[in-house]
């Protein structure tokens, strides 16, 4: 229930969701080609536009039952990528400094709501489809988030969840190539700190996370191969993510005006496409530096 919610804001959000029925699903963008478009989108940041590629490509592969909830949906861009623009998608996020652009994004035709994990502004059983690209990791106790996306989730819904691995500070080339356990360790914490990731659970734990707030664990999926996550974090270090570089104050939003950035980002893509492009099309079977974590919603 809406517990804790005056009255009439109840009654509001009670209808904000529309019936739809059981059987219908979103369009996916199944034959896109996500690393061609993501390192269009970010050039200024191409391990980022590594990873989200591999993402987007391994959430085309599935089916996404609608209505469907973004929550933590950012600037829409990603979302975007994989659905278009298309009725039955809402979005949600913490960060209000996102809502602006997710609301022109065009993305979310019913809008773009500010919301705590804790306390979502939607009504019991209005979504066929929870869907959460790495936002879950960023949670320092995920147990009452995912309570609360259970409870926006309808009765053979979905809940998914893109995450960091079990597996994933092990495969940090920087862990890999560290002199002692130490320093290994050291290295792993400040990956940690930079991410702001607080969990790696097995898929053991996600299935007890989720059989708590009434969530079947139905399938989990490597993604992000060892080769590939350990080039991402190179890469995270050559073009200075989270930190201070020369590309960094070239890539800048604050340098625009000067008209250059159009030619260093055709650069960066003729660069680096044909060097991603092994890494994108990377199988991965038992090991990878992400998760995909598929949950079905029970009585």
């Amino acid at each position: 229930m809406l517990s804790g919610l005056p009255a009439s804001i109840v009654s509001t959000l009670v209808s904000i969701i529309p019936a739809m029925p059981d059987t219908d699903t979103l369009h996916v963008n199944r034959d896109k080609d996500f690393l061609c478009d993501f390192l269009k989108r970010y050039w200024f940041a191409p391990p980022v536009a590594l990873w989200r590629a591999i993402e987007a490509r391994t959430l085309s592969t599935l089916d996404f039952p609608a209505p469907m909830l973004d929550f933590g949906c950012g600037d829409g861009l990603f979302t975007e990528a994989i659905f278009g623009k298309q009725a039955g998608i809402y979005g949600c996020d913490i960060a209000p400094n996102e809502l602006p652009a997710a609301h022109r994004s065009g993305v979310y035709r019913h809008g773009v709501q500010f919301a705590d994990g804790h306390h979502l502004p939607y009504r019991d059983s209005a979504f066929g489809t929870v869907y959460s690209n790495s936002v879950i990791e960023h949670i320092t106790n995920p147990q009452s988030v995912l309570l609360e996306l259970a409870r926006v989730l309808r009765t053979g819904g979905l809940l998914v969840l893109t995450v960091p691995s079990d597996h994933f500070r092990e495969l940090l080339d920087g862990v890999k190539t560290a002199p002692t356990k130490e320093a290994a360790e050291h290295y792993a914490r400040s990956v940690d700190e930079l991410f702001a990731h607080h969990h790696y659970h097995t898929a053991d734990e996600w299935r007890v996370l989720l059989s708590t707030v009434s969530i079947k664990l139905t399938e989990v999926r490597y993604y992000i191969s060892p080769e590939t996550e350990q080039l991402w974090d190179r890469m995270n270090r050559q073009y200075g993510i989270g930190k201070r570089s020369l590309f960094n104050l070239l890539a800048s939003p604050r340098l625009r005006p000067l008209g250059y950035q159009p030619a260093m980002a055709k650069i960066v893509y003729d660069h680096l496409m044909p060097k991603l492009r092994p890494h994108y099309d990377a199988k991965v079977t038992d090991r990878g530096g992400g998760l995909l974590v598929i949950g079905r919603k029970l009585n």
